[in-house]
């Protein structure tokens, strides 16, 4: 009998791809503090160093994996367009995130609960955060400079606060959430956000 066919595609994303479905799999039985990178290696029949081949430490991996789950979020303010309409854009795609969001928002929680616990972690979210909030801040400034009545940084911040905020009310009373009323939130932050 002819063996079956290799799978098509580069070896590296087939082997990522396997730690992180290993790493989810442990997570989910484990939880994080138990992730350990030997459980993971044994799970996606990999060794140990094929880890540090892929990812640069335990941490780079466990967020690849969290970042696998739920939104993914087009946070491209770059596009020329009034603030309203740029808000509008996010808000909508926002809400087209949220059945994601469902799915596996609450593995995201837990993984940012579990990093506020550690040290290390935390300081590396902040880092990710804060990386985000600043190319974000640039658009923004690079677009609106001079229009805005608060600072470029501080509407960022709100971007993702409200963001976040409406994720999670949507994942406790999904009901309560309509496209219409999360359009119409980003719009009056918009008109809150601008010069009159």
């Amino acid at each position: 009998m002819a063996s079956p066919p290799r799978p098509r595609g580069d070896k590296r994303a087939r082997t990522r791809q396997a730690l992180i479905t290993a790493t989810l799999e442990i997570v989910a039985e484990a939880g994080f503090a138990g992730a350990s990178l030997e459980a993971i290696a044994r799970r996606a029949g990999v060794t140990r160093g094929s880890i540090y081949s892929n990812f640069a430490d335990r941490d780079a991996l466990m967020i690849a994996a969290i970042a696998s789950q739920g939104m993914s979020l087009d946070r491209d303010f770059s596009r020329e367009m009034p603030l309203q309409a740029q808000l509008h854009r996010f808000a909508e795609d926002l809400f087209d995130q949220f059945p994601a969001a469902a799915g596996g928002g609450g593995l995201v929680i837990e993984y940012q609960i579990y990093a506020m616990s550690q040290p290390h972690l935390r300081s590396k979210l902040a880092d990710l955060y804060g990386g985000m909030f600043a190319v974000i801040a640039r658009q923004f400034e690079a677009q609106y400079a001079g229009q805005l009545a608060i600072d470029a940084h501080t509407l960022a911040l709100a971007v993702q606060a409200l963001a976040m905020g409406l994720v999670w009310q949507f994942m406790l009373t999904p009901a309560e959430i309509s496209r219409d009323q999360v359009i119409a939130a980003f719009e009056a932050l918009a008109r809150g956000a601008a010069r009159a």
